[in-house]
């Protein structure tokens, strides 16, 4: 499997960014083969135009298990130089601490915020649920460099495919808790690792999954999208 994967939106601000790697085994295994390889490469292109040109590879390494072990980690790093600042979430509530120490209800606040949600799909109240995205998107434009236009159709997509028939499907009871950005992100995710919030179109049997992320901000309680 070689994917491309776009990491702009987990790059902040200029500066030095962290990579870390972190390899486990295959589902049914507690051991890493011990012919594991994994290779990557941090890429910049340059996105003006009508075509993406490769401008230089900033991280390339290659990942090579010798021995049978349950899990391996590597870190690494590169300077980025980006003309822009998003809404970040390092201040944010350390998530894996409140769930370790049972000091946050994290579960319970996590579900007010999926139901808001919800709620707006429901009540087709899409200023409301704008409002509650609005973060999220705002980072979106800014990563992928999207036009006013291009972000205004994302919007505009969600909003065209819930007027024309897809609903949004309660939280699965088997819903799994999963904390990210070093504890400071958190969402439900179904147990085959897809998002658990979905829309469906009965009509069509399409599902249309939303994979949002949450924190909560420095000096708040409530989770907000970002």
């Amino acid at each position: 499997m070689s994917p491309n994967v776009p990491i702009n939106f987990g790059i902040f601000k200029s500066g030095k960014q962290k990579v870390i790697i972190n390899l486990f085994p295959v589902s049914g295994e507690n051991l890493l083969d011990d012919k594991t390889k994994f290779e990557y490469a941090i890429k910049l292109f340059d996105v003006h135009g009508e075509s993406f040109s490769h401008v230089k590879d900033c991280v390339s390494n290659q990942i090579q298990i010798n021995r049978k072990e349950p899990n391996f980690q590597q870190s690494s790093f590169f300077e980025a130089d980006i003309p822009y600042t998003m809404s970040s979430f390092e201040d944010s509530v350390d998530l894996s601490l409140a769930v370790r120490d049972n000091v946050l209800d994290v579960n319970n606040r996590l579900e007010t915020i999926y139901k808001k949600i919800n709620a707006c799909f429901v009540n087709k109240q899409y200023d409301s649920l704008f409002e509650i995205i609005k973060n999220r998107e705002n980072n979106m434009a800014l990563s992928m460099y999207l036009s006013e236009a291009d972000a205004n159709a994302r919007i505009n997509s969600l909003i065209e495919d819930s007027q024309n028939g897809f609903l949004p499907m309660p939280l699965s009871h088997d819903k799994v808790l999963k904390i990210y950005g070093n504890g400071k992100l958190a969402t439900y995710k179904k147990i085959n690792g897809e998002p658990a919030f979905f829309l469906y179109n009965k009509n069509t049997g399409e599902e249309l999954m939303l994979d949002i992320m949450f924190h909560i901000p420095k000096g708040k309680n409530e989770f907000e999208a970002i």
